[in-house]
């Protein structure tokens, strides 16, 4: 996937949960509602790695494009795209002295947007974070000491709510999370639990949903004595704490969530890559269920849209990518549509489009016949009729 150190998905370990509580069913050929969007050239190899969207007329997707594995270091330039409700069009962004991508996006509102992303990294130890905001008018930089001189410092997801901007990662072996106030950055303490004691802790922190200033959701999974096993993590105002989901002893991971409120919130994860499976997790913000039955898949994005529901990518190492959904309890798995030249398309990430019915997901296809393998963006866009 990711070229270089930070494009290589991170995986956690994992094993199976199975059920046949839910059905699954995969439709014969790609739903009319799924549609592939038409995007402004870009140069192979170019992928998309996130979205969002603040409302029916304002989505931005980020990435790269002009990237090559044999010049890896001097290649990829940072790609924002701009979407007006109809349209798909670049965004009118400053230029940015170094080669890398842009890799997380997050909306508050049109007035509000983050996008964080850096330079292509030589190792483990010399990341450098960017962070560009978005006022409706312009994009201007916002400094980000805790990435501004190389380090171990990943991030992996980022969230935004009433101006405040929430960060989560890893710093070596040790999970971190930053918030935005409106006026600096703070770094909060990782849960005890991933911290405390003599014994070695493990913990990822993966996905992160921010519904308030005082309820964030993170997903992720941790190893201590005692404990090993999926978790979620809530930030009550002054705290984080981890939330047992109930799967103790078992080797599994959560790596993206979303939700409609608080209150209908939607966690998946995969390890596939390990001999795993698929894990699903619904809840209400104080009590947690797995969905059993979602197809064996690699889930690396969850969107909840204004109806209550989640579509859920689905990937597949054979090329046949699904979106998966949960209605009237049953799981159901729709096609990707595909692009006419490139195949096997994968995708990063997936947003519901406030206030409507919508859906966006981003990712990119192969070009094939070129060696080394070279891909180009993919947008999908969900308009039921």
């Amino acid at each position: 996937m990711r070229a270089g150190r930070w494009l290589t998905a991170v995986a956690a370990v994992a094993v199976v949960i199975s059920g046949s509580a839910s059905q699954s069913s995969a439709e014969s050929g790609p739903s009319p509602a799924w549609r592939l969007a038409t995007l402004p050239d870009n140069k192979p190899t170019s992928n998309l790695w996130d979205v969002a969207a603040a409302d029916a007329t304002h989505a931005w997707a980020v990435g790269f494009d002009g990237y090559h594995p044999s010049d890896q270091y001097n290649t990829g330039v940072p790609m924002i795209l701009r979407w007006n409700g109809a349209e798909w069009s670049r965004a009118e962004v400053p230029p940015v002295p170094w080669k890398g991508s842009w890799r997380h996006v997050a909306a508050g509102s049109a007035t509000d947007v983050w996008v964080l992303g850096g330079p292509m990294s030589h190792g483990i130890d010399d990341s450098v974070t960017v962070v560009l905001h978005h006022d409706g008018n312009t994009w201007s930089e916002v400094p980000f000491p805790a990435g501004s001189t190389p380090s171990a410092l990943s991030i992996t997801d980022m969230s935004v709510v009433d101006g405040h901007v929430w960060l989560v990662g890893r710093r070596g072996s040790t999970p971190v999370t930053i918030e935005w106030t409106g006026a600096a950055w703070v770094e909060h303490q990782p849960p005890a639990d991933c911290v405390r004691g003599s014994w070695p802790r493990f913990c990822t922190m993966a996905g992160i949903k921010a519904f308030a200033a005082d309820d964030v959701w993170a997903v992720g999974n941790g190893f201590w004595t005692g404990f090993q096993g999926p978790l979620l993590y809530h930030w009550n105002g002054s705290a984080w704490r981890t939330v047992d989901i109930g799967l103790n002893g078992k080797m599994l991971t959560l790596q993206a969530i979303d939700g409609s409120s608080s209150k209908n919130v939607w966690a998946v994860g995969d390890t596939l890559n390990q001999g795993g499976g698929t894990l699903a997790v619904h809840g209400d913000g104080t009590t947690w269920q797995v969905v059993s039955g979602i197809p064996r898949k690699a889930t690396p994005g969850v969107a909840v849209g204004a109806a209550g529901a989640p579509w859920v990518i689905g990937n597949n190492t054979t090329g046949r990518t699904t979106l998966i959904t949960h209605t009237s309890g049953a799981w159901t798995e729709t096609p990707a549509p595909t692009p006419a030249v490139p195949v096997g398309p994968a995708f990063n990430a997936i947003t519901a489009v406030p206030g409507t019915d919508r859906f966006i997901a981003v990712g990119s296809a192969d070009l094939p016949g070129t060696s080394p393998l070279r891909v180009q963006a993919v947008v999908i866009e969900y308009a039921p009729a």
